[in-house]
């Protein structure tokens, strides 16, 4: 679910649902870690970033069409230097990309094992 999340927000009905998922997988693929001592896999868990409650209710609300620009101006201008000219759905929409994307390789390497 949470790699679908970047592509299809409707997999996931709350915040709250996400992050207990997305908590989940972290903690079983850290005990994998822990148990076979694989260091790539380390290495692909810890480049996953973290994301905030607020980070997935504005990918959620921006997603469905619910969200509304409250800021402009100044405020605007600021967050567009701070992201390199883009907007922050789009730093979040990269964001879900790169966590789907690390989910979805761990995925097919744990296939591919036999765990």
């Amino acid at each position: 679910m949470v790699a679908d999340f970047a592509q299809n927000t409707h997999s996931i009905n709350t915040v709250s649902e996400f992050l207990i998922v997305h908590e989940r997988n972290l903690k079983m693929l850290h005990h994998y870690v822990v148990e076979h001592n694989d260091d790539f896999v380390k290495e692909l868990l810890t480049s996953i970033p973290q994301i905030s409650p607020t980070e997935v209710k504005q990918y959620i609300e921006h997603d469905r069409g619910l969200a509304t620009n409250k800021r402009g101006g100044l405020y605007t201008l600021i967050k567009l230097f701070m992201n390199n000219g883009k907007e922050d759905i789009e730093v979040l929409k990269e964001k879900f990309d790169f966590i789907a994307n690390r989910n979805n390789t761990i995925i097919m390497i744990l296939n591919n094992s036999g765990f």
